[in-house]
C-alpha cells in the first residue's frame, strides 16, 4: 500500500455477485476504487485508521480530490495520518451500472442499503482488516451514502462528515429529479436499441438543467445575461459525457431516497457542514432540520460570500473539523 501513499491509486475488483435488496442479482459486478495514505494497526493488524470518501453525483473514486484542501500535507486529514478509500458508487460508470453493464433500463432500481451494500462488500472481500471505519466523509450525493451508512450500520464508524447534503430528497429536490426524468423518458429513442442524436440533445438538456442548481443565486445574479450565456452553454457540454440510462436510474433512486423516519438510529459523532448560499441542499430544509433530528450533532457553516465553489473554501473549516475530530 505504500505506492498510494502520496497517491490515489486506483484499483479494480470483481464481485461474483451482488444481490439488490428488491432481490435481484447480477453477476461479475464490477467495482472501481482508490486508496490513498498511511494505514496504522492495531495489535491484532485491524487498520484503525480507515476513513471512507463517498462522492458526489457527477464523482466517481477519483473525486476524494475534491477534499485535497484538509487532506494534503500538514492538514487536519492529512494523508500521512490517515488512510482514505473511495469508491466509485454503484449506478456510477466504471463501477457496475447501466452503461457498464449493458442493462441499460434494464438495470436493477437500487436503494440507499444497496449504495452501502456495494461498498461494505468491497470492503468485506478486499480489506478484511478493516472492521471499522474511523470515520465515513460524503459531499452532496455522497452524503446521502454517508449518512445511510450511520443508519443502517451504526457499530462501523466513529464519525461522519455530512457536507452540504440532506437526509431527505423532498420539495424542490424531487421537483428537480422528477422533471429530468420526465425530459429523459419524453425521448421517443430512450427505450431503443439504437443510439440516436436526440438522445444527445436531452442530455444536453439535462446538464442545463443541473446548471441551475450548482451555483447560487447570489453568483447567478452577480453575472451579466452575457456571461450566463458563455458559462451555460460551456456547462451543458459537459451532457456529452453522461449516460443517459446511468442518469436515469440515479434519478429514480433520488426520488425515493429519505431517512427522516431512521435518524435515531445513528450512534456516530456527526458533523453537519452547511454551506450558506447553496441552492439546492439549504440550511433552512436540510442542514438544520438534520441537526435538530440527531442528538449531540454538531452544526457548522461554510461562508462562501458570492463565490461558486465550495470545495475551494475548505480551509476555511479546517479548525472546526480538527476540533470535532479531538471529540471523536
Amino acid at each position: 500500500m505504500d505506492s498510494g501513499r502520496y497517491y490515489l491509486k486506483n484499483e479494480h475488483h470483481i464481485f461474483d455477485e451482488f444481490e439488490f435488496k428488491n432481490g435481484r442479482v447480477l453477476n461479475n459486478v464490477h467495482v472501481d476504487y482508490g486508496v490513498m495514505g498511511t494505514p496504522k494497526y492495531d495489535e491484532e493488524g485491524n487498520i484503525v485508521n480507515a476513513i471512507m470518501f463517498c462522492h458526489t453525483f457527477e464523482g466517481d473514486y477519483s473525486s476524494l480530490s475534491d477534499i485535497h484542501l484538509l487532506i494534503d500535507e500538514n492538514k487536519v486529514l492529512s494523508k500521512e495520518e490517515y488512510f482514505f478509500i473511495s469508491i466509485t458508487s454503484l449506478g456510477f460508470p466504471e463501477s457496475c451500472s447501466p452503461s457498464t453493464t449493458g442493462l441499460k433500463d434494464l438495470f436493477p432500481e437500487y436503494e440507499i442499503e444497496d449504495l452501502i451494500n456495494f461498498k461494505r462488500q468491497l470492503i468485506k472481500e478486499k480489506f478484511q482488516n478493516i472492521k471499522r471505519f474511523h470515520g465515513i466523509i460524503g459531499i452532496a450525493f455522497g452524503g446521502y451514502e454517508a449518512l445511510g451508512w450511520s443508519v443502517f450500520y451504526p457499530d462501523e464508524m466513529d464519525f461522519v462528515i455530512h457536507f452540504a447534503s440532506s437526509f431527505k430528497n423532498d420539495g424542490y429536490k424531487y421537483i428537480y429529479a422528477k422533471l429530468a426524468n420526465d425530459i429523459i423518458e419524453s425521448s421517443p429513442q430512450y427505450f431503443s436499441e439504437v443510439y440516436d442524436e436526440s438522445i444527445s440533445k436531452v442530455l444536453i438538456s439535462l446538464s442545463q438543467l443541473h446548471y441551475l442548481v450548482t451555483f447560487s443565486m447570489n453568483y447567478f445574479n452577480k453575472m451579466s445575461i452575457d456571461e450566463i450565456d458563455l458559462t451555460m452553454d460551456s456547462f451543458a457540454d459537459r451532457g456529452l459525457f453522461y449516460d443517459i440510462y446511468d442518469i436515469k436510474i440515479r434519478n429514480d433512486f433520488l426520488k425515493t431516497y429519505n431517512l427522516e423516519n431512521y435518524l435515531d438510529r445513528i450512534k456516530s459523532k456527526l458533523l453537519i457542514v452547511s454551506v450558506d448560499n447553496n441552492n439546492y441542499y439549504t440550511p433552512e430544509y436540510d442542514s438544520i432540520p438534520l441537526h435538530n433530528a440527531v442528538e449531540n450533532s454538531e452544526l457548522i457553516f461554510l461562508d462562501m460570500g458570492d463565490e461558486p465553489n465550495e470545495l475551494e473554501h475548505l480551509y476555511k473549516i479546517e479548525e472546526d473539523i480538527k476540533r470535532f475530530l479531538s471529540d471523536v
